[in-house]
């Protein structure tokens, strides 16, 4: 049995009710068919651990500016899906991951991929 990585996550995202997967070492965070997060706490590759926000390149500079200390290099994009990586060694890791689950819970139309 694995344990979720984060747990505090999945409790503060309980009002949306989300569908939870996981594979291929993530937790992945659904509500209907949009994909909004994934959550990553591996020993192998310990760089990339922490809340991944899903997003598009459209919204991902202003989405990134909700987490004011977080270094640039934590916004990835891939073509026109992007990334916001919330690492869980960054200092305000856990402060960020409840902003993240407040952006989440209320909907923020930045947040989330179909």
């Amino acid at each position: 049995m694995t344990r979720d990585p984060f747990p505090f996550v999945l409790d503060e995202l309980q009002p949306i009710r989300p569908i939870v997967k996981r594979m291929f070492g993530f937790t992945y965070v659904y509500l209907d068919e949009k994909l909004l997060c994934a959550l990553r706490d591996s020993e192998k590759k310990p760089a990339t651990n922490g809340l991944w926000l899903f997003t598009t390149t459209e919204h991902v500079d202003s989405l990134g500016r909700e987490f004011p200390d977080l270094p640039r290099r934590y916004l990835w994009r891939s073509g026109k899906k992007a990334w916001v990586v919330l690492a869980s060694r960054h200092e305000y890791f856990e402060e960020y991951a409840f902003k993240a689950c407040e952006l989440m819970v209320n909907g923020d139309r930045r947040v989330g991929r179909v």
